[in-house]
């Protein structure tokens, strides 16, 4: 059984990549959308608020991980996006940034917030659109993979091969 979420940001959580494809700064716009200095509007995928808000309620442990070259624009838009009125970066227990295998983002995240048992026994999964980040399973990390963003189905799927 799953314990704990891992979510990669760009193309899982929202349509683009934050280093490359968004400009600060950015506006708050009504119906959770974000824009972006020359105008582009950016929202979460459209399962993402239900989902986040779902397992937080559900007391799962969340933690967000990316390699994005920019975590100063990650954590602006962790900061606008919200989920039930309150910041998306709320409902994360941990959130890890920096360059390399995602391996050191959730090795770090587990002693940060204390789910080492949880890794140990596989109760944890990654959830990301990029395929090279499967070698999170040498760590007994169920690799989950977004090909089109997060959605209720993806996580249904996951949930029902770990349960």
């Amino acid at each position: 059984m799953l314990t704990v979420y891992v979510f990669d940001l760009d193309y899982t959580l929202w349509p683009c990549w934050c280093d490359t494809h968004v400009s600060p700064p950015f506006k708050k716009q009504s119906g959770n959308t974000v824009v972006d200095r020359y105008g582009y509007q950016l929202q979460l995928y459209p399962d993402v608020e239900d989902i986040i808000a779902r397992l937080k309620d559900e007391g799962h442990i969340l933690v967000a991980a990316s390699r994005t070259m920019t975590p100063k624009v990650a954590s602006k838009l962790l900061d606008l996006f919200t989920v039930k009125g309150k910041p998306l970066r709320s409902y994360f227990d941990s959130v890890q940034y920096g360059t390399g295998s995602k391996k050191k983002h959730i090795k770090q995240a587990a002693k940060e917030v204390g789910f080492e048992d949880a890794l140990a026994k596989g109760e944890v999964a990654l959830f990301d659109d990029e395929s090279r980040n499967r070698d999170v399973e040498d760590i007994n990390v169920h690799f989950v993979y977004c090909r089109d963003g997060l959605t209720n189905k993806v996580l249904a799927a996951a949930q029902r091969e770990r349960s």
